[in-house]
């Protein structure tokens, strides 16, 4: 039923994009003028990776405007960004669908040359990108929900390589040259001073020792087990007298809570801090334990330590990134065929012990602290 319906909806889009196409003639495409809009509306992991490539996009175009379509969490991950010109958010629901004609309004009043679309999951997006007026709008072929007859250009994305380099293979067209560029994330006084009042309030002084752990993720596949997070802190703060500080959002309060209360003097910040307030409690981390999620790539973005455990999505393709304070623990898929997204019982997670991950920890706090 699911793909009936999806099917219908990219008939009735194609038949508007037809429409929309004959009352309009689309201008002729003038990347000279250097102005673009980046598209990338999924997780937070997704956003920070288009950062090196923005990044780049701003080298190549210094006086150029470069605008970025995203989500909330998207936009909060974006701020202060000194690459990006302006930010437009892209909400979910009914708040979000009438709000799509101003939002539309907005994008066309930027008269863009060109659309990047990085990453999106909402079918409406690319009718969005469409609307703009953009005489180019590139995507990854194959990846559009059926609708890669709104793009004018299509980049074939190499399933071998890390997801940044991909997005450095689609801006190539614009002249943009792969650098030595890192995820990127800019932070500012509210944030440490939300930090700062958090452990006042807990009773972590300046320079205590914390150690992070996070427990949660968007889809249980990618979870550790919330024993082996007990264990793992209980021996951590044996070892080393360290604090350990329970990360997670509003949605992740109930794994914190069970995870904080089985540690000897550790404290749960799920719920209790913004998206941002909770990457400069990262930030102020001497060592952060993450299963594959969005905070991970935070941590990677901000240069804390980083334990990242995977299995099985391939850290290769969508792990650490050029980051010199990571170190992943990987296992294979134990299952034959591996159902991914779909396993609710991830058993080859459980094959990374916590012995195995207090002896990476223990190494990587060696040559970061010493």
């Amino acid at each position: 039923m699911a793909e009936k319906t999806n099917k219908i909806k990219v008939r009735l889009i194609r038949t508007l994009i037809t429409t929309c196409g004959r009352l309009r003639k689309r201008p002729v495409a003038a990347v000279a003028s250097g102005r673009f809009l980046v598209v990338s509306t999924t997780g937070i992991g997704d956003t920070l990776w288009g950062t090196p490539a923005i990044s780049a996009l701003r080298k190549k175009y210094p006086e150029g405007y470069i605008g970025v379509l995203t989500n909330p969490a998207g936009a909060e991950i974006l701020k202060d960004n000194p690459a990006i010109s302006e930010i437009f958010t892209f909400r979910r629901g009914m708040g979000g669908f009438f709000r799509l004609p101003l939002l539309v309004e907005s994008l066309i009043k930027k008269r863009l040359d060109k659309v990047f679309i990085f990453h999106a999951s909402d079918r409406i997006i690319w009718p969005i990108c469409f609307l703009t007026g953009a005489p180019e709008i590139t995507g990854f072929k194959g990846q559009s929900k059926d609708m890669d007859f709104i793009l004018t250009n299509t980049v074939e994305a190499d399933p071998a390589v890390h997801c940044i380099e991909n997005r450095f293979r689609m801006l190539a067209e614009a002249g943009v040259v792969q650098e030595d560029e890192s995820l990127e994330l800019f932070l500012d006084r509210e944030e440490d001073k939300e930090v700062r009042h958090f452990l006042k309030a807990n009773n972590i002084g300046d320079g205590e020792l914390i150690v992070g752990l996070h427990p949660g993720a968007q889809k249980p596949f990618k979870c550790w087990p919330a024993k082996n997070f007990i264990k793992a802190g209980n021996m951590l703060h044996s070892k080393l007298g360290c604090r350990i500080v329970i990360t997670g959002d509003a949605s992740e309060r109930q794994i914190a809570g069970q995870v904080a209360s089985g540690i000897d003097g550790a404290i749960s910040s799920a719920g209790s801090l913004s998206l941002r307030g909770t990457a400069a409690l990262i930030k102020r981390m001497s060592l952060f334990i993450t299963n594959d999620t969005g905070p991970m790539h935070i941590a990677f973005a901000l240069k804390t330590p980083v334990i990242a455990l995977f299995s099985p999505t391939d850290p290769a393709l969508c792990g650490p990134y050029r980051a010199d304070k990571a170190v992943v623990i990987a296992k294979k898929s134990t299952c034959v065929p591996c159902v991914g997204k779909k396993c609710y019982n991830p058993k080859c997670l459980e094959l990374i012990t916590p012995q195995e991950v207090i002896a990476a920890a223990e190494g990587l706090l060696k040559q970061t602290i010493n």
